[in-house]
């Protein structure tokens, strides 16, 4: 029986009989005081008293803790008949803890509604929103970890192969340098403006969708719009010269309307999400991306922002290094616990320009700090062609992988296309 605002009476009664019948169990719960309704509070937080005490849990005890006008109001020979089995005790308070929450979350939204009644403000709204992402996360600290089974299932799929491959991107070098993108870590790519990082990384969500079947995208686009973002994908797509793009009918030859033809074709088929707000903040994207992933269970899931410094931070800090660490936090704690790659890009630093040599280095990430602490893997794009017009690199793109937390360093060369936002293999142009 569930009483609305008092919790689920029947859980609380069968968890409490669970632990008068084996007090162990009481050691092994992350249910609080606070979680019981009215009337069995006190009872648990008895048992909690005694137990630390490292006394036994007994009628006895019970009786002197609370005293007799307490437990007249007790039925403990019912608490106990009514266990069918101690060893369900997880699910009575589970569902103990699923009753407590609905409740507060009704509470919540009703301190919410009346709050916004009349005018809707942006920090009440964030507010409410923290509050119900607080509230999910309680019950759920009762981790276990075995490191007999663990290691037994870590050589098994040494073994057998099943190694912890990432979504590979297509480019083989930078593959083999990486492993591919690897759920659970948090990549920065960064360069100049103009250099091609945008174009860099839908290259690399393209060759996700492609690499492997059944991959979803979630694009997040802070400057573009989607249909920019999807010019771009279709000009890398079909080799078509993205100045064409921009009016077809009177700059498309025969050919270009065959590869445009086949290169949305091709596009239709992939599973993409492209959010282009402007204002978006990272908890509407851990939000959002929750969502799709429960809707497509089993599938295999990947973020790229573009980019990191237009993230609007949760709350209001002094300076601009706060908030960007707030954002790197966030960033690198959603990919570790929805266990996806979530790929950002990152402005550099004009310092960069001042240098005889332009490569950039780690110190030229802005506000490099957390940013750098914070990330997996750090990648740079350097062109030569960006500085020097005449060199004899022309086209070519150098993706210097500045850090990895559990791979080498190293630098690896791509041709770039730049009239179609494609990115290959060198070896792979005509």
């Amino acid at each position: 029986m569930v009483v609305q605002g008092q919790g689920n009476i029947e859980a609380e009664r069968l968890l409490l009989g669970c632990i008068f019948l084996d007090n162990s169990v009481l050691r092994e719960l992350v249910v609080k005081p606070e979680h019981f309704s009215r009337i069995h509070r006190d009872l648990f937080q008895a048992m909690k008293d005694i137990e630390e005490r490292d006394e036994e849990i007994n009628r006895a005890t019970l009786y002197e803790r609370l005293g007799a006008n307490y437990m007249a109001q007790v039925d403990l020979v019912g608490l106990v008949e009514g266990v069918p089995a101690v060893k369900g005790y997880k699910s009575y308070e589970d569902m103990l803890i699923r009753s407590w929450k609905f409740g507060k979350v009704r509470e919540e939204a009703s301190k919410f509604l009346a709050d916004t009644k009349e005018v809707v403000v942006g920090e009440r709204v964030r507010g409410f929103v923290e509050e119900l992402k607080r509230l999910d996360t309680i019950g759920g600290s009762r981790d276990s970890f075995q490191l007999e089974n663990k290691m037994a299932a870590m050589y098994e799929a040494a073994v057998s192969g099943e190694v912890n491959r990432g979504l590979k991107t297509g480019f083989k070098d930078y593959d083999l340098l990486t492993n591919g993108h690897v759920g659970g870590q948090f990549i920065i790519i960064a360069a100049r403006p103009s250099v091609g990082k945008t174009a860099f990384a839908l290259n690399i969500a393209s060759g996700h969708m492609e690499v492997e079947p059944d991959v979803f995208g979630h694009l997040y686009s802070l400057e573009m719009t989607k249909e920019q973002f999807l010019q771009r994908m279709i000009s890398a797509e079909g080799k078509i010269n993205s100045q064409k793009l921009r009016d077809p009918c009177r700059r498309f030859n025969e050919e270009d309307w065959e590869a445009y033809g086949k290169a949305v074709e091709r596009m239709k088929k992939k599973h993409l999400f492209i959010c282009d707000r402007s204002n978006v903040m990272v908890p509407e994207i851990y939000a959002n991306t929750s969502r799709l992933m429960s809707e497509h269970p089993g599938k295999k899931h990947f973020i790229i922002i573009d980019y990191l410094q237009l993230l609007r931070p949760i709350t209001k800090r002094m300076n601009r290094q706060e908030e960007v660490a707030e954002i790197s936090r966030a960033l690198k704690a959603m990919a570790r616990d929805l266990n996806i790659p979530i790929i950002a890009l990152s402005q550099l630093s004009r310092g960069v320009e001042t240098r005889r040599d332009k490569r950039p280095t780690l110190a030229d990430l802005r506000e490099s700090g957390s940013l750098e602490q914070d990330a997996d893997v750090v990648s740079f794009l350097y062109r030569e062609d960006y500085y020097i017009r005449d060199t004899v690199n022309q086209n070519r793109i150098e993706v210097i992988v500045a850090k990895q937390r559990e791979g080498p360093v190293g630098t690896v060369e791509l041709a770039f296309i730049k009239e179609c936002n494609l990115f290959q293999d060198v070896g792979e142009v005509k």
